[in-house]
């Protein structure tokens, strides 16, 4: 074969391979096709997860209970390095918050390398594996969130009209989630140690989030204060702050924070979703 003919046929197959792959609308339609496989998968991570429980979804409760009785009684009455009144409702939002998120990562990251036989025997959306793990811990999200709204009446901690902004943060946080998801599920499958790079990297990530303590300079320790920029480029705090502003403080969320947060969520499902499809072609193979 001639080289020039050669380089043609190469070429020409390469752009049909190209071509030949679904893109983003057509996975979208796929996903949507198959939402009855993403109940079902939801259904069963829940499933799995109270499985063999006697408590069943009180502990989604109890966990975030325990932890504010610990960390109240550390930062707030022994150090007394934070001084806010009703701390102890600031630290569980912040809690509930971080662990919908950091859960959500942690299992995302093996949701593709732990069905490999899954993945290589059956076609479906992968997408659904990942995304399924999203929607179970959103609910288990919801539940604690919804009943800390009453507790917060009922122990009448100031709450004003921002709480309808709510349901917008929530929102974006299950965006976020969901694109971040996508992100850690499908780069594990080519460099598995991201698996445990996510232990170690949540770890610093807690503490590097205002989840224990409000990201203001009066509320701060003096040796924290010229941290302060840093800790605001941090875009899990543009989510606590708008978290605390509305469930904690009674005001509406600073507008640079609200605005950074939506924006960070809809490029973050956005990446999330374009780079699995530019890896889809792989993922099957490399699992």
């Amino acid at each position: 074969m001639e080289p020039a003919r050669a380089s043609g046929t190469l070429l020409g197959a390469l752009v049909q391979y190209v071509t030949a792959q679904p893109g983003p609308r057509e996975r979208l339609r796929e996903l949507y096709a198959y939402r009855e496989l993403v109940f079902n998968l939801t259904a069963r991570d829940l499933k799995l997860k109270y499985k063999g429980s006697v408590l069943g979804v009180a502990w989604s409760l109890l966990n975030p209970l325990l932890q504010m009785a610990v960390y109240t009684a550390v930062f707030s009455v022994f150090l007394h390095v934070v001084r806010v009144p009703n701390y102890w409702a600031f630290v569980v939002g912040g809690i509930l918050a971080w662990t919908f998120f950091s859960t959500t990562l942690s299992q995302a990251a093996i949701s593709f390398t732990r069905n490999p036989h899954l993945i290589s025997k059956v076609y479906f959306p992968m997408e659904a594996l990942p995304l399924s793990m999203v929607i179970a811990n959103f609910v288990n999200f919801l539940i604690p969130l919804v009943l800390l709204v009453v507790v917060l009446f009922v122990a009448r901690v100031p709450v004003g009209t921002s709480l309808v902004l709510l349901p917008v943060i929530v929102l974006a946080q299950l965006a976020l989630c969901a694109g971040w998801a996508l992100i850690v599920a499908s780069l594990t499958v080519f460099l598995r140690d991201i698996e445990h790079f996510l232990v170690l990297g949540l770890q610093v990530l807690f503490y590097l989030t205002p989840i224990l303590y409000p990201l203001t300079a009066s509320t701060l320790p003096s040796a924290a204060r010229p941290f302060l920029p840093l800790l605001r480029l941090n875009p899990l705090s543009w989510y606590l702050n708008c978290y605390h502003a509305v469930l904690f403080f009674g005001t509406w969320p600073d507008t640079l924070d609200l605005a950074l947060m939506l924006v960070f969520s809809v490029l973050s499902v956005g990446a999330g979703f374009l780079l699995f499809v530019r890896l889809r072609p792989r993922l099957p193979e490399a699992v």
